[in-house]
């Protein structure tokens, strides 16, 4: 119910996002398990939130976090639920990742001037 809420809310707040932000590439790279693609759209520094183990890591240490994850569920299904931003200050994106009875959420936080992902949370 709480996750309904959720994307309602963003729903409504969201109906803009920058069409700039690689959305199409990602998604892509999520089919393929590019880590290096996904995390070359990272700031510097980037915080993973992989099921609970969270780190924060540069490029070479997070694409291998991201690595190992993919090692673990290969060639899933990811699909976008919301692609937006809540306010001037907040620009998210919500998919889903499936691998076959493994689904899981995944959450992207990018950063407003660079328009760079922040953060990754990947959660069942």
């Amino acid at each position: 119910m709480a996750s309904a809420l959720i994307y309602f809310q963003f729903f409504f707040f969201g109906f803009l996002y920058p069409v700039d932000l690689p959305y199409t590439q990602i998604e892509k790279s999520f089919e393929a398990n590019n880590s290096e693609y996904i995390i070359s759209n990272c700031e510097e520094i980037v915080l993973l939130d992989l099921e609970g183990d969270e780190g924060i890591y540069n490029h070479s240490q997070a694409t291998m976090v991201l690595n190992d994850f993919f090692s673990d569920y290969p060639k899933g299904d990811f699909e976008y639920t919301f692609q937006g931003k809540n306010s001037d200050e907040e620009i998210f994106s919500v998919a889903s990742y499936q691998v076959l009875t493994n689904k899981f959420t995944v959450l992207f936080s990018f950063s407003k001037e660079e328009n760079k992902i922040e953060s990754i949370r990947i959660s069942k």
